[in-house]
């Protein structure tokens, strides 16, 4: 059954090489399990800055070694994507300030969320590299998912999650 382009959810989704990357990629394929069709636009970001004293040859070697790796997860993350029902759009590869392009993709696709894997960083490195995925946060005006590294789903047992008055009502506080 085809499904109405119009019943279809419009999601970004940000992922790189590291644990918060693949978190929220597999969030997103969690999602897609459950029921979520949407149309992904799959960005992937390493923000990359080159010496300037850097030869050419050099720097295009360094360029050409990171894109590579960075079409390998791309491919793998279509892939995992594509086999739960979400419907990848579109992939794009930044090298360099993945706050630009994803602040140019909301405008363009006005998506229904902007997925992103996110590690707290110390001052320092706030400082020395900034910080663009919390800038994503509040420079965009699309609801935004945020993944932290580490994040495994469990098994939960539904019988021992109640509701508050429930619980209330069996140690005698609820009337």
């Amino acid at each position: 059954m085809k499904t109405d382009e119009s019943e279809r959810g419009r999601v970004i989704l940000v992922i790189d090489d590291t644990e918060c990357g693949r978190v929220a990629a597999e969030r997103l394929v969690f999602f897609g399990k459950a029921g979520l069709r949407a149309d992904v636009y799959l960005v992937f970001g390493i923000n990359v800055e080159i010496s300037p004293i850097a030869s050419y040859e050099k720097e295009m070697k360094i360029y050409t070694k990171l894109r590579l790796k960075a079409s390998k997860y791309v491919e793998f993350y279509k892939d995992r994507l594509e086999g739960v029902g979400l419907d990848v759009k579109q992939v794009k590869i930044v090298l360099g300030n993945i706050l630009e392009e994803v602040l140019r993709l909301e405008k363009v696709l006005n998506p229904d969320v902007i997925v992103f894997g996110m590690e707290k960083k110390g001052f320092l490195k706030r400082l020395i590299h900034g910080d663009p995925y919390r800038e994503i946060i509040f420079e965009t005006k699309s609801p935004v998912m945020v993944c932290k590294p580490g994040y495994e789903r469990k098994e939960v047992d539904y019988e021992k999650v109640k509701c508050i008055r429930c619980a209330l009502a069996e140690m005698g506080d609820y009337q």
